[in-house]
């Protein structure tokens, strides 16, 4: 039977006949930079709560060697593989964004572990990830919730990442067409519930974040399986008055954006990376305010009060929240982060270690020590960009700190946030920053020499002949 024609066909045929060959050079170097900082976030992230159990879950449900787990050398099921590495990926909210929100800690755990499993080569592997991200990431700004941001939406979630996941994979497997479209339709009914707005606005409710990244990396990995070995899924998914987008909760579809230029227009290109392991909105006001505090060596005892000036988005009940339980609640407290940067704790997973976590200094200091506003410059500017411009994404972040001390007001501002703006070169990561970035986290895991034999690997997979070799140096 004839593929239908239709919006899910067109990303459908695009994505299997995608070739290595096809891609711009700038894409496969984005790709690779997206790549190792996801791998070294991984492999930060064994000691921190997230990581950790999710890694011990999958070792208890064991299932045929197939796949490593980074950094321990033990093999597990495909899947299995794939949601450990998907949760130690997504531990730290330390990863990159490319638009809509998070597509690395999705698609690249689901890719590696396929790509280990068959034998693949690192071109093999880059060609998976790329699908994957263009095809997530189209799907994810078409949902109408992602793309105005200019109100708070009812409902929107990251179930369009499980679409990345079942392509990436479906490349490595080498499905036809008629796979590929199977592989959708079964991503799209196994694509988790949208639960963004209920995480942000409800404090202290677990750990699974706004995406259950290890459940919808291995949602998309079961999907691609499922349709090599002939289950049939629903071709129309993304398409019609009962698509993908009803079933997400979205206000709208935007099918014309979802095609445009296809082969062309490389999402993956407007990826922004982390400075700081915390959500994006915290990254602008912390860098500026622990500039202060090493400038002026000023001790957390010496500090009276901190004022920080920055969007409202900040004032959602997840990130006004005190109550630190587990990692991802340190990562998502702006009091705690605003509390740890003052402390100078070295940036990188220490951030969200246990010690750090129950250090009473920094306990009493973000309940005693914090105080926000709202920052009115920051919100015209999103209006301007979001509204205004039709930006898929935010490229300036002001802020403005302010630190009673020592009987003075230390004070800074800051336009935008570092690595955090896509389109103004001077703050973006270069190379030799994510590579300084991917050795510190692996400080405690890896000697110098082993990082740096990863990051040759990393910055250079088009040269690797087996994924294997890859994953034998991602080992301690």
């Amino acid at each position: 039977m004839e593929l239908a024609n239709n919006v899910t066909t067109t990303l459908v045929k695009y994505a299997a006949g995608l070739k290595y060959e096809d891609i711009p050079q700038d894409v496969i170097h984005m790709t690779k930079r997206v790549f190792m900082d996801i791998i070294g976030c991984g492999l930060g992230s064994h000691e921190l709560d997230k990581g950790r159990i999710g890694y011990s879950l999958a070792h208890q449900l064991g299932g045929t060697p197939e796949a490593t787990v980074l950094g321990t050398g033990e093999k597990l099921s495909v899947t299995g593989a794939t949601f450990a590495n998907a949760e130690l990926m997504h531990s730290m909210d330390y990863n990159a964004i490319t638009p809509p929100i998070y597509i690395a800690p999705f698609v690249c755990p689901a890719a590696l572990a396929v790509a280990e499993k068959t034998n693949a080569s690192g071109k093999d592997l880059l060609l998976a990830m790329v699908a994957g991200f263009d095809i997530a990431s189209r799907i994810g700004l078409a949902l109408g919730s992602f793309r105005d941001k200019s109100k708070p939406v009812r409902s929107y979630g990251t179930g369009f990442d499980t679409f990345g996941v079942a392509v990436a994979v479906g490349k490595l497997l080498g499905l036809d067409e008629y796979q590929m479209a199977d592989a959708m339709g079964l991503a799209g009914y196994f694509a988790p519930v949208p639960c963004h707005t209920k995480y942000m606005n409800t404090p202290n409710n677990g750990a699974m974040k706004f995406g259950a990244a290890g459940w919808t990396a291995q949602a998309g990995v079961t999907a691609a399986l499922l349709a090599q070995l002939g289950e049939a899924g629903d071709r129309s998914v993304l398409d019609g008055e009962y698509g993908f987008w009803a079933m997400n909760g979205s206000q709208a579809c935007d099918y014309e954006g979802m095609v445009a230029n296809l082969g062309k227009d490389w999402k993956i290109l407007q990826s922004k990376f982390k400075s700081l392991p915390c959500d994006g909105i915290y990254q602008s006001p912390l860098r500026p305010l622990m500039d202060l505090v090493r400038e002026n060596d000023l001790k957390p005892d010496e500090i009276d009060h901190i004022l920080v000036k920055a969007e409202a988005n900040m004032f959602c009940p997840q990130f006004m929240s005190t109550t630190i339980e587990n990692n991802v609640d340190a990562s998502m407290s702006f009091p705690f982060c605003v509390a740890v940067a003052a402390h100078l704790v070295p940036v990188g997973p220490a951030w969200q270690k246990r010690e750090t976590i129950e250090n009473p200094s920094i306990q009493d200091f973000m309940k005693h020590k914090v105080q926000f506003e709202v920052y009115d410059y920051a919100e015209e500017t999103r209006r301007q960009e979001i509204e205004v411009e039709h930006k898929p994404y935010i490229n300036r972040r002001p802020s403005y700190v302010e630190i009673h001390a020592r009987g003075q007001v230390f004070t800074r501002t800051a336009e935008y946030a570092k690595w955090l703006s896509a389109e103004t070169p001077e703050f973006n990561a270069t190379d030799d920053d994510l590579i300084t970035k991917f050795h510190g986290n692996t400080a405690d895991v890896f000697t110098r020499t082993q990082s740096d034999k990863a990051v040759e690997l990393l910055m250079n997979l088009e040269n690797v002949e087996s994924v294997k070799d890859l994953m034998k140096a991602l080992t301690w």
